[in-house]
């Protein structure tokens, strides 16, 4: 079986480090779990990546090396190429998903 590498992005880590932050307000014990369990997940794409679903947003447009793993509300988006995987998001489903790729877009200017 093929391994992959996996790697976050400077981004990704900001998304979810924003998600646990925003639990951990409340519940630190599941603060701790997300973050732990998204991290977990994200280990396993060094083994068949291919197993999770393209993002179902870039599929509309013809884009398909995109895929995500979807935790509870979450969304893990993550790029496949020919050897490594990049985490590039981390996002709650609860929230509309142009919003936050604008946002997103605003955060790096």
């Amino acid at each position: 079986m093929k391994t992959y590498k996996a790697f976050w992005t400077d981004e990704a880590v900001l998304d979810l480090n924003e998600i646990v932050g925003y639990i951990s307000q409340d519940k630190l014990t599941a603060a701790v779990s997300v973050y732990k369990a998204v991290r977990t997940k994200c280990m396993s794409l060094r083994n068949n990546p291919e197993r999770y679903r393209i993002v179902p947003e870039l599929l509309e447009l013809g884009i398909v090396n995109y895929r995500e793993i979807v935790y509870g509300p979450y969304r893990v988006i993550y790029k496949l190429t020919a050897s490594v995987v990049y985490i590039i998001a981390v996002v709650d489903s609860r929230r509309d998903f142009e919003t936050f790729i604008y946002n997103r877009i605003l955060r790096k200017s």
